[in-house]
C-alpha cells in the first residue's frame, strides 16, 4: 500500500434522580390492631419524624457531552473526496462510511476534476501519483484534506525503480492522497471483493494522510502490501490495535471544524 504498491509516503445514561416510593408495611399492620389514643407528638418528635425532602442529583457531565457528541462530533480531519477523470460511482457511499468508522473523518460531498495533463508519463502511458497531488493540493480549500480517485494507472518512484506501478500514494502526515482502481480490478473480482479492496485503499491511504505509517499487526489496513493485492485481500479492513492506539496519539478527535 506504500511505494511497494498502497503508497510512497512523503516524509512531509444521561442519569436521572432516582425516586424511591417505599411501602410501609407497617401500616397494615397497625390497621389490623384496635385503636388507641395516642398524645400529640411535641415539635422535637415531628422533626425527628418527619423525612427530609430528597436532594435531586445533577445529571452526569457525561450525559450531557454524549448529546453534545451527537449533536456535533468529533472528527480527527475534514475530507473531500475528487473524482479525476472517472471512477465507479456505485462504491462512493461504501467508501465514504469506511473513512467515517475506520478514521473518524468528515467526508464532504465528493467533487469531479479532470485529470492534470501535466501527471501524465508518456514513456509508459500513465500518470505520475505525486503530480496528482500536487494538483489536487493546488486546487484545493485550505484546512481541507484531499482523496483523489481515479481509474487510470497511476506510478511513483520508488527505489532503483524509476516509475513504479502503485495502487495509491499519500502524503504522510500531510494533506493529500490519490487511489488508483486500475490495478485492484486487473484479475476480474467479484463486485464484493472489488469493492473491499477500493474502500480499504481509501482508508490505508487516509491513515497516511493522518500520520500513520505502515506497519506489521497481523490483516491491520495498514499492511504495506508489498507488491502484492494478496495483502489487501487478507486485510481485516480494520486498523489493528496498535496502529488504532497510534492514530489517536497522532491525530485526536475534536470538534468538527467550521467549512465551507
Amino acid at each position: 500500500m506504500g511505494p511497494s504498491n498502497y503508497t510512497a509516503r512523503w516524509k512531509h445514561a444521561r442519569s436521572f434522580p432516582a425516586c424511591a416510593v417505599i411501602h410501609c408495611c407497617t401500616c397494615l399492620a397497625l390497621a389490623c390492631a384496635p385503636a388507641r389514643t395516642q398524645p400529640a407528638p411535641t415539635g422535637a418528635e415531628r422533626a425527628r419524624k418527619t423525612p427530609a425532602p430528597a436532594v435531586p442529583r445533577a445529571a452526569p457531565l457525561a450525559a450531557a457531552d454524549t448529546l453534545q457528541d451527537a449533536a456535533d462530533p468529533k472528527v480527527r480531519r475534514v475530507l473531500q473526496l475528487t473524482i479525476l477523470g472517472e471512477f465507479p460511482r456505485e462504491v462512493l457511499a461504501e467508501i465514504e462510511a469506511s473513512l467515517r468508522a475506520e478514521l473518524q473523518v468528515d467526508v464532504l460531498p465528493t467533487i469531479e476534476r479532470d485529470l492534470p495533463q501535466s501527471a501524465y508519463y508518456p514513456p509508459r502511458k500513465r500518470y505520475r501519483a505525486e503530480r496528482l497531488l500536487a494538483a489536487l493540493e493546488q486546487n484545493g480549500t485550505p484546512g481541507v484534506s484531499q482523496l483523489g480517485l481515479t481509474v487510470v494507472d497511476i506510478s511513483t518512484t520508488k527505489g532503483k525503480h524509476v516509475d513504479w506501478g502503485v495502487f495509491g500514494l499519500g502524503t504522510l502526515g500531510g494533506d493529500s492522497a490519490v487511489i488508483s482502481v486500475h490495478r485492484l480490478r486487473r484479475d476480474k473480482p467479484a463486485p464484493a471483493l472489488y469493492h473491499f479492496r477500493i474502500k480499504t485503499t481509501a482508508v490505508h491511504e487516509a491513515g497516511h494522510m493522518l500520520g500513520l505509517d505502515h506497519c506489521t499487526e497481523p490483516r491491520c489496513l495498514m499492511n504495506d502490501a508489498e507488491g502484492s493485492i494478496r495483502t489487501v485481500d487478507e486485510s481485516s479492513g480494520k486498523l489493528g490495535p496498535n496502529c488504532r492506539t497510534e492514530l489517536d496519539r497522532l491525530a485526536p478527535a475534536q470538534r468538527t471544524p467550521p467549512h465551507d
